[in-house]
């Protein structure tokens, strides 16, 4: 087996791996909260997409005002280059997460 073939199968290993036994994210990890509680992560795919979401409040969670249902997002743009983009239900379960891990 060449290298790269060898990366892309340990990486499968590795995340098939962790899907497995993980039944509750680290709630240290806002990221594995909010992808555990339904939310879509979203990259900045251009330095226009970068832009954008550098002049959104950092690493909180957001309602979207404009939105109808209701959609709430989280950006890191300086960590993952990224967003996260979730509905009501999706926020509930974050909510709930929240609060089994002491944080409110």
């Amino acid at each position: 087996m060449n290298k790269p073939k060898m990366i892309v199968a340990a990486a499968a290993l590795a995340i098939a791996g962790c899907a497995g036994g993980a039944s509750k994210p680290n709630p240290l990890n806002q990221s594995e909260l909010l992808a555990f509680s339904g939310f879509t992560m979203k990259l900045a795919a251009s330095q226009e997409d970068f832009d954008q979401i550098a002049g959104i409040p950092q690493r909180e969670l957001l309602r979207v005002a404009s939105s109808s249902p209701p959609l709430y997002i989280w950006v890191d743009a300086a960590g993952c280059r990224c967003y996260y983009v979730g509905d009501e239900t999706a926020y509930r379960r974050l909510e709930e997460l929240n609060r089994e891990a002491g944080r409110e």
